[in-house]
């Protein structure tokens, strides 16, 4: 009897027992909370515009700082351009020697053609005098710049440059001249004329190379001062004054006006999956030591359908538009987000479940990009689908997370 008595007792303890756990597990199953995906950023402009090096050059000044304000077509920064100066003073000397070149052999051609009369005799007789006189003169303001270029260094290597120069085109005029005056003298033959007209052909040739020259120079010039395209605000500085600035490294980046503020984050790809464009982020920014009192709202605007490896570590990026904040995010500083992916009850948390009806939905988004791609796209896919619903409800499988994750970030 007292067996009996204990047995039923027993009975009832594990029946009250288990109708309290029931109890808890359906009030735990039923009661839903919001479920959370978190991720980290940098708070980026939205509109990022990098001003990039366009050749390789030393920085030699820059015109605005982070902060400034700058309107397009403003220069911004200023490269060393001395030796793209010398090139462009080069090509114009080279114009001025062609030219003279070429008035030349349009000049020699001339007079071959031409039947030569005393007087024409007399007149080139009186141009090679005069060629020797200029080159007498020229010789002698060579040799005066180059004493004081390589002596003194009163002189500057332009000036003497341009003082040889001057030299090599006066030798060039008076063997131009006695070349004519001999023809001249004997008259010219067939092949002296087609000979002339060749390098006619050949000196117009030049020119118009040095022509391209000059004008490749004066661009090269025009791109040494780098200029706002938009307008904007300087974001960040990367090069200073006399740093180096390889061709296509970034000197500064500017904020462009009206695109407000991003953060580009990255997430654990175990809950890539969760997170679509649209949904609501809170913004834990790391310039507050009192995080949660300063708490600002954003949107996942964008999210990368391809995951990134760094340290062994996979993950996949998104982008998240500032919509408010008590005060205003400086750029680079970084931040944790709260992403509301959905809700699910506080079971399905414990046991690490996820909801059945946000799986429909990221289901439901996958079939639907599916509808509008390829047979070729659309063939693998069941099968990802079915393995995904199969296994999440025991745990979450890496390799199903991420092959459904590209289809569901581009359904945006």
């Amino acid at each position: 009897m007292m067996r009996r008595r204990r047995k039923g007792r027993i009975v009832k303890w594990l029946l009250w027992v288990f109708g309290v756990i029931g109890a808890i597990a359906l009030a735990l199953a039923l009661i839903q909370i919001d479920d959370v995906v978190m991720a980290q950023g940098i708070v980026e402009p939205g509109d990022k515009i990098f001003i990039n090096s366009p050749m390789s050059q030393d920085i030699h000044e820059i015109l605005a700082e982070p902060g400034d304000s700058v309107i397009a077509g403003q220069p911004v920064a200023r490269l060393y351009d001395g030796n793209l100066r010398a090139a462009a003073a080069t090509a114009e000397q080279e114009i001025k020697r062609e030219m003279a070149n070429l008035e030349a052999a349009q000049a020699r051609l001339a007079l071959l053609r031409a039947q030569p009369t005393p007087e024409e005799i007399k007149i080139a007789e009186s141009r090679v005098e005069q060629a020797r006189i200029n080159l007498t003169a020229r010789q002698q303001d060579l040799k005066r710049a180059q004493a004081l270029y390589e002596g003194q260094r009163l002189f500057s290597q332009e000036d003497y440059e341009r003082a040889k120069t001057n030299y090599d085109l006066a030798e060039a005029s008076l063997k131009v001249e006695l070349e004519n005056l001999n023809l001249v003298r004997r008259g010219p033959l067939p092949a002296e004329i087609q000979q002339a007209e060749a390098a006619m052909r050949q000196t117009q040739a030049s020119l118009d190379k040095a022509k391209h020259n000059l004008e490749a120079a004066h661009e090269a010039l025009e791109r040494a001062t780098l200029r706002a395209p938009v307008n904007g605000v300087v974001a960040r500085q990367d090069l200073y004054p006399g740093m180096q600035a390889s061709q296509g490294a970034v000197v500064m980046i500017i904020a462009g006006e009206g695109e407000g503020t991003v953060i580009g984050a990255w997430m654990a790809e175990t809950s890539a999956w969760k997170v679509r464009p649209g949904q609501p982020v809170e913004i834990l920014s790391n310039l507050f030591t009192d995080r949660e009192g300063f708490i600002g709202q954003g949107e996942v605007s964008e999210v990368h359908g391809y995951a990134v490896i760094e340290g062994n570590v996979r993950t996949f990026g998104l982008e998240v538009a500032v919509k408010q904040t008590p005060i205003a995010l400086s750029f680079g500083s970084t931040a944790d987000l709260r992403i509301y992916v959905g809700r699910r009850s506080i079971l399905q948390t414990i046991l690490g479940w996820e909801s059945n009806t946000q799986f429909n939905q990221v289901k439901s988004s996958i079939e639907s990009f599916q509808a509008l791609q390829p047979d070729t796209i659309n063939t693998p896919q069941p099968d990802t689908i079915n393995t995904l619903q199969s296994d999440t409800i025991d745990t979450p499988q890496p390799d199903t997370i991420n092959t459904s994750q590209p289809d569901t970030s581009s359904n945006k």
